[in-house]
This record gives structure tokens, C-alpha cells and sequence, in this order.
């Protein structure tokens, strides 16, 4: 048995594996996730026949998110997939760099938080996290489009000011991506591109910025859970949309109270609930 860092030399490796997955887009991204610096991915090898895979990337701030766990449908129920995230557990924490370690998964993907558990993982936020995709089933409340702030001084102290009154504690970087909140997650090139809007009485901020993940999205970041009740909030979802270079869908964070209060569930391209799991290295 062998565990080593793969390179796009591995693909055909990967492509013999048995994931049981109809479409696996790792295939169509190898080379840039086992091309370093921001990305690693290592595989578990028995007799040269690669059966599992996992890894990580790296992002802003010191922070790890795990990922890319695969493994053979043939050698499954042998330890080997938590082996192997053993392994790259003790790699990261050996980095003086990395102050946050965190996993992603889906709510019902039972085998892979019984992994997390096992691995002293705790459960820290569930998002229900998915695009629009009919606005005219919103039943949200209409308004004016709201007023916009670019000065990066002020963005960076409404977000302290969010974080330390405690309505902001995760933040979702990326689509798919939460963090706990640090100023050091977001260094100024990703404030910059990041917009905020403010409603009229501003108790309301609205983040949005650019993202692709397999679709191009307007990554939505809205604290509170009075999505539809909030007047001309979607409308400036509309309005970010509308100045995009491309077609963009709008992708939300929704937390389990606010899921709740969505009005129809058909506007949206539902699917299973996150969790974000995680320990401070």
C-alpha cells in the first residue's frame, strides 16, 4: 500500500478507478487540481492500482477546505479513503500556515460525515446552497433597487461590524466554499470585486460577486433570513445580473431557517442541504 501526491501523470490511473459516478467532473479538471500551489490531491495505491483519492485547497487567510475524496467501488469498506484523509490531516497540520481545517458535504452523505466524525470533525453550519432559476415564482416583496458602497475601507468595517454583532459568523467565499469569518479571508483583490448594496434604512447588506462553478453564477451573500420580505432585495440581484458580461444565474446560501421560509421551491434548482464541518488546527 502506497500514498503519494498524484500529478497529471496519474490520469489514466483515475480514469481506471470504479467511483460509480455517472459524470465526475474531476476528470475535466485534473491537471489544475494536482497542479500546486493551491491544489493537491493524493492517492491511496495498492499494487500500483490507484482506489482511492482526496485532497485539498488552499485558500486566503490560512484556510484548508478537504475534498475530492473518490474510491473504487471494489475496495470500499477497508479503511482506506480514511486512511488516506489521515494522512493529509497530518500533512496540513504540520504547516504553520493553515489556522482552519474544513470539510464540506452533503446532509444525507452519511458515510462521508461518519468519516469527518470520526476524524474529530464537529459540524459547524447546514446551507441549503442553489441557484434561481425562475424568478417569476420569487413571491418575493418588490422595491427599489438598493444603494451601492465601493469604498473598500467601509466594506471591510461593515464586515467587522456584521462579524462582532454576530449576524455574520460563516462567510461563503465561493460558491460551495463556506469559512469562518476572518479579515484575512478576504485580502483586498477579492474585496474589490465583491459588491455591496445597502436597503434604504441600511440594516440590510447584500454582497455579490462573480463565480463559476461548471455555469457562470452571481454569488449572492445575504446574512439575515428575510430574503422575501425585503423589499427590492431580488430586484438588486436583477440589477447585478443584468450588468454582467455573460448570462449568470444567482446562486444562494440559504441557512436552514431561511430554506424554510422560502415561498416556493420551485424557483430555485433545489437539492440536498451542506454541512460544514471543521477544527482549528
Amino acid at each position: 500500500m502506497t500514498i503519494r501526491v498524484l500529478t497529471i501523470d496519474d490520469l489514466a490511473h483515475y480514469k481506471q478507478m470504479q467511483t460509480g459516478l455517472e459524470t465526475d467532473y474531476m476528470i475535466d479538471i485534473f491537471e489544475r487540481l494536482t497542479t500546486p500551489p493551491h491544489n493537491q490531491i493524493y492517492g491511496f495505491f495498492i499494487d500500483n492500482q490507484l482506489v482511492a483519492t482526496a485532497g485539498y485547497t488552499l485558500y486566503p487567510g490560512g484556510y484548508a477546505m478537504l475534498g475530492r475524496l473518490r474510491s473504487d467501488v471494489r475496495f470500499r469498506g477497508r479503511g482506506y479513503a480514511t486512511s488516506l484523509l489521515t494522512h493529509i490531516i497530518q500533512h496540513l497540520k504540520n504547516q504553520p500556515h493553515i489556522s482552519f481545517l474544513g470539510g464540506y458535504t452533503n446532509l444525507h452523505n452519511t458515510s462521508a460525515r461518519q468519516v469527518l466524525n470520526k476524524l474529530n470533525f464537529n459540524p459547524i453550519q447546514t446551507f441549503y446552497s442553489f441557484p434561481l432559476i425562475n424568478r417569476d415564482k420569487l413571491g418575493a416583496t418588490s422595491g427599489p433597487i438598493w444603494n451601492e458602497v465601493t469604498d473598500l475601507n467601509t466594506k471591510r468595517r461593515i464586515l467587522n461590524e456584521l462579524s462582532s454583532e454576530g449576524t455574520m459568523s460563516i462567510y461563503p467565499y465561493e460558491c460551495y466554499y463556506p469559512f469562518p469569518f476572518t479579515d484575512e479571508l478576504l485580502p483586498d483583490d477579492k474585496l474589490k470585486v465583491t459588491r455591496f448594496f445597502h436597503n434604504p434604512d441600511v440594516t440590510r447588506w447584500l454582497l455579490i460577486d462573480d463565480d463559476y462553478k461548471r455555469e457562470a453564477y452571481g454569488h449572492v451573500r445575504y446574512f439575515w433570513d428575510d430574503y422575501f420580505t425585503q423589499p427590492g432585495l431580488f430586484e438588486t440581484v436583477d440589477h447585478y445580473l443584468a450588468q454582467s458580461d455573460q448570462p449568470r444565474k444567482a446562486w444562494f446560501n440559504f441557512t436552514p431557517d431561511a430554506y424554510q421560509k422560502i415561498p416556493d421551491l420551485d424557483a430555485f434548482e433545489t437539492s440536498d442541504g451542506w454541512i460544514l464541518y471543521g477544527y482549528n488546527t
